[in-house]
């Protein structure tokens, strides 16, 4: 298939999962190009970037104040029209409009895609309706966390879902959640978000008493109730170092959170790291820990990528039972769940498993297993081919 993607940044660290998908779709055959509203300021990025051959577009932000740019065969289409309307704030209905019309335009330029897909339901995303209206083929979304659990507009939200032909969700919660909750009524598809699991060997030289998370610094990925686990676990005589990869808005409060417990000489913070240097640190890392919680504004994690990633290195996850977690991890079998915003639980859970080595190594093997079967890049990129491939049939037909 011709596929169009259109996301926020690209390539951006943080959104492996994406790259991810783009990189089976790419191996697979499928024709691929990607409109992003904007490139990330980051030195870093994957390497399976430099593996593959994708046309980029990046947005032209100037040119979304320009009211004349509007009047154009592709907006005054009467198709996108029809799809545009109703949009409550004037202004916004402009700025979607120029995104609107600067996809309409790389697609012809391009001569043509078979289906447009989106990731994270925005509202700008509103934006990719009327490009798939104009050239009448199908459009999907694939709706992740922040955008459905703490949208600025639950109204906005039904609007974007409901104007896509189908969407993806990365667990039977987001399914759940937005048919219950936001009142979705579009098809939706479960698909995972993952990654490759034959990228990852398996762990054999942890460094004993490493602990590591790999996350965005903030709050719901809840990094304070590992610190003051590391704290406590310093306090009864364990000698741990935590490792934390990622950068984000809580970075200060976090490196005073440290300071404040005195665990200065425990705990490093890595910020953004290669690729080479990120397979080493969950090498090297006896337990991962992703103490995840629900974020005041109600933001909440999935099933995080990190998790599935410590899994395949075969190294013992903890985390915590909230949202899709559970869907991965089985507690006690393949990781191991503790109530949210609990520190004094995670840090019975961190030390059971320091005492006990085979307990640990168990669960590790069990996780990778787990990946192996379950949530593999592979078996997530055949069902998003057959979902893609279905709605493309029903428009044929």
């Amino acid at each position: 298939m011709d596929l169009l993607y259109v996301v926020n940044q690209f390539p951006k660290l943080s959104e492996s999962f994406v790259i991810n998908e783009l990189y089976e779709l790419d191996k697979r055959g499928h024709n691929l190009s990607v409109f992003a509203l904007s490139q990330p300021d980051e030195q870093i990025t994957h390497t399976e970037i430099e593996e593959m051959d994708i046309t980029t577009y990046y947005a032209d932000n100037s040119s979304l104040s320009s009211l004349p740019n509007l009047f154009s065969k592709y907006i005054l289409n009467p198709s996108v029209l029809r799809q545009a309307a109703f949009v409550d704030d004037p202004l916004n209905y402009a700025h979607y409009l120029h995104i609107g019309k600067q996809i309409m335009e790389f697609i012809g330029d391009r001569g043509g895609v078979d289906l447009i897909h989106a990731h994270f339901a925005t509202p700008n995303r509103l934006a990719v309706s009327y490009a798939a209206a104009y050239y009448d083929i199908p459009c999907t979304i694939t709706a992740h966390a922040h955008e459905i659990f703490a949208p600025s507009s639950i109204k906005q939200l039904r609007r974007v879902c409901s104007r896509f032909n189908h969407i993806i969700v990365p667990s039977e919660y987001n399914k759940r959640y937005l048919s219950e909750e936001i009142g979705i009524n579009t098809d939706m598809t479960v698909v995972p978000a993952t990654t490759s699991v034959k990228k990852f060997e398996p762990s054999n030289n942890c460094v004993p008493g490493r602990l590591l998370t790999i996350a965005r610094l903030v709050e719901k990925k809840g990094h304070e109730y590992a610190i003051d686990a590391v704290a406590e676990l310093n306090d009864q005589g364990y000698d741990v170092e935590y490792h934390i990869v990622g950068t984000g808005e809580r970075k200060d409060f976090l490196r005073e959170r440290v300071s404040e417990r005195g665990i200065e000489d425990n705990v490093k913070f890595l910020g953004h790291v290669s690729d080479e240097q990120l397979e080493s640190e969950l090498y090297e890392a006896e337990l991962f820990v992703l103490p995840c919680v629900i974020a005041s504004n109600g933001d909440r994690d999935v099933a995080p990528v990190a998790l599935k990633e410590a899994m395949a290195t075969r190294t013992a996850c903890l985390s915590t039972c909230i949202s899709a977690i559970p869907e991965l991890i089985t507690d006690g079998h393949d990781g191991i769940l503790v109530e949210p915003n609990n520190s004094e639980a995670l840090t019975d859970a961190i030390s059971s498993l320091l005492d006990d080595p085979i307990r640990r190594e168990e669960i590790a093997a069990n996780g990778r297993k787990t990946v192996e079967t379950k949530f593999d890049i592979s078996q997530a990129v055949d069902l998003l081919e057959a979902t893609f491939d279905s709605i493309q049939s029903r428009g044929r037909n």
